[in-house]
C-alpha cells in the first residue's frame, strides 16, 4: 500500500511538472511571437518611411515657385490681421471659410502634403490613428 501512495504522489509531482512545463512552454512561444510581430511592424514602417522619404525629397529637390505661392496664401491673414484697417477683412474671410464643404478641406490638405513633402509625417499620423480606430496593438 506504501508503494503505490508513493508511485501515485510520484506520479503527481511528474504531472504537475509536465503542466508547468506546458505552461512555461506556452508563455515562451507567446514572447517568441510578439516578438517576431514587432520585428516584422518595424522592418514595414522603416520600408514606408523610406519610400515616403524618397518621394519627399524629390518633391524637395524640385521646388519652384509654388511653394513660396502657398507659403505667400498662408501666411498673409496672419500679417494682414495686424494691420487694423484689413483685420476686418481677414474675419470676414474666415468667417466666410466656415461654410467650405469638407472634403474641399482634404483636397487642400492634400496639395500641402504633396507641396512641402509631408509624406512620411502623414503616412505616420494615419498609422496611428488607424490603429486608435481599430485597436490595433
Amino acid at each position: 500500500m506504501i508503494t503505490l501512495l508513493g508511485a501515485f504522489i510520484t506520479g503527481g509531482f511528474s504531472a504537475f511538472k509536465a503542466v508547468r512545463k506546458n505552461k512555461a512552454d506556452e508563455i515562451k512561444q507567446a514572447g517568441e511571437l510578439k516578438a517576431s510581430i514587432s520585428t516584422a511592424k518595424r522592418k514595414r514602417v522603416a520600408q514606408g518611411d523610406a519610400s515616403a522619404g524618397k518621394l519627399d525629397e524629390i518633391n524637395l529637390s524640385d521646388r519652384g515657385w509654388k511653394d513660396e505661392y502657398l507659403l505667400l496664401i498662408t501666411t498673409a491673414p496672419l500679417i494682414l490681421s495686424f494691420i487694423p484697417d484689413y483685420a476686418k477683412y481677414v474675419d470676414l474671410g474666415f468667417t466666410a471659410l466656415k461654410s467650405v464643404p469638407e472634403h474641399y478641406w482634404y483636397c487642400l490638405a492634400m496639395v500641402y502634403i504633396d507641396t512641402f513633402g509631408f509624406r512620411r509625417m502623414l503616412r505616420v499620423a494615419v498609422e496611428h490613428w488607424l490603429s486608435k480606430k481599430y485597436r490595433v496593438a
